[in-house]
């Protein structure tokens, strides 16, 4: 069995002097809660690291990403590993906000 290939995922991109703003837009939480409440964790877990210095949040990122590579979940039944990959690319697509564009 394989993993399920990443799909991208489109997260409006919101034009703000500072990319870290995203993070703390209405649209953006009303988003993450329409996707699901594991996504609406994520971001806000992401927001709490939004003042720590760069290191920390890329710690972060890490840990949320690992938690829900898709690898980490073969094996389970297909809708758990789809659900993981959907959340795993909505993580990644809050890389720039959080990270300030320092990283791909």
């Amino acid at each position: 069995v394989t993993a399920p290939e990443p799909r991208a995922m489109i997260i409006p991109e919101l034009r703000s002097g500072s990319q870290a703003q995203v993070l703390f837009s209405q649209y953006t939480l009303a988003d993450a809660e329409a996707r699901g409440k594991d996504q609406a964790s994520a971001l806000l877990r992401l927001r709490r690291t939004s003042c720590m210095p760069l290191e920390r949040r890329r710690q972060a990122m890490r840990l949320l990403l690992r938690d829900w590579h898709p690898d980490k979940h073969q094996g389970k039944p297909l809708e758990e590993q789809e659900h993981a990959n959907e959340v795993f690319c909505y993580i990644q697509g809050l890389r720039s906000a959080v990270l300030g564009g320092t990283e791909q």
